[in-house]
């Protein structure tokens, strides 16, 4: 079964009014793409009015930073109780603390802001849209889902014995692509053959990418994941295929 090399599902993280669909269904998009634009004008009234309170926060940290310095000296003359100062240094503290929190709200506002844009995640190809616009979309809404093709993955089982065979080449593979090599490039040793469900020979071969966490204890087989240049991305996540 084929399978891209990444896939994602792209879902909203702020609700509100779908205002646009940015991409081409079916089309290919890069990593940071725009693909959806939620309505953001309450979430900008929202980060405006975090600004404010975070002004009106800083101005009252000042004001109870001038308290302490003035009242410091008044208590060591005792024209003022010690209770007094302690309670402008306790005010202080309070101010500091409600400065920071308020900075947190500013930064979740711009976080919410920047939400109603929709990007895509990773280079690939992007499915149908499941919402459209004019949609209310709630947080967490399934928009649409999209996956990098190019190269495309085919997983495909070997018995438990075949697997004890080729274990030891699997692991060096393996470890091979966690140091240095690029899956994204053609490997010179790519020997997999592909036959389409039309009894068509794929004309790109393929190699070895990775082995499955465990044997399915009901088949006796270990499912195995191989990569297939994908050039166009013509292949797509879900082909039957033989290996």
């Amino acid at each position: 079964t084929t399978d891209g090399l990444v896939n994602a599902e792209i879902r909203s993280q702020v609700a509100g009014y779908l205002l646009t669909r940015a991409y081409q269904e079916g089309g290919a998009v890069k990593k940071g793409d725009l693909l959806f634009q939620i309505d953001p004008r309450k979430f900008q009234a929202a980060l405006d009015q975090a600004v404010g309170d975070l002004k009106r926060a800083q101005a009252q940290l000042t004001k109870t930073k001038l308290d302490v310095a003035r009242n410091e000296p008044l208590a060591k003359e005792g024209a003022i109780s010690l209770k007094e100062l302690q309670d402008s240094v306790q005010a202080n503290l309070a101010a500091g603390a409600a400065v920071e929190s308020a900075k947190a709200a500013v930064e979740q506002a711009k976080l919410n802001l920047e939400w109603t844009k929709v990007v895509a995640p990773i280079d690939g190809v992007v499915g149908i849209a499941k919402a459209q616009i004019g949609d209310l979309i709630d947080a967490n809404s399934a928009l649409t889902s999209m996956s990098t093709l190019d190269p495309i993955r085919v997983y495909f089982p070997i018995s438990e014995q075949e697997y004890l065979k080729l274990a030891g080449r699997m692991e060096e593979r393996y470890q091979e692509y966690q140091e240095k090599v690029d899956p994204t490039k053609v490997r010179e040793d790519a020997r997999m053959e592909m036959v389409l469900s039309n009894g068509e020979v794929y004309p790109h071969k393929g190699w070895f990418f990775l082995a499955d966490r465990q044997v399915d204890v009901k088949t006796g087989t270990i499912r195995v994941a191989a990569l297939f240049p994908n050039p166009g991305n013509v292949m797509r996540p879900g082909q039957y295929a033989k290996i």
